[in-house]
């Protein structure tokens, strides 16, 4: 956060766009930060965080067992 600018209120950011290898593992991603968009990060630059109170559900992708718009089409 310090080395891009971001500050602690904009610490949980929103990925734009990610690319994905053969394996279908996502290999850098594109995220915004509050104002701030930073390119090309990787998994090594992220720390990936899950409330507590939410049990990630991976087997469908990043969804939360609680998230009403799961199972829908957009």
């Amino acid at each position: 956060m310090k080395r891009y600018g971001i500050n602690e209120e904009d610490a949980m950011g929103t990925v734009l766009w990610h690319a994905l290898n053969e394996a279908g593992e996502v290999g850098v991603y594109d995220m915004q930060f509050g104002n701030t968009i930073i390119r090309n990060l990787t998994e090594a630059d992220l720390i990936e965080h899950t409330p507590k109170d939410h049990k990630r559900d991976d087997k469908h992708g990043a969804q939360y067992e609680d998230d009403v718009t799961r199972g829908t089409k957009k």
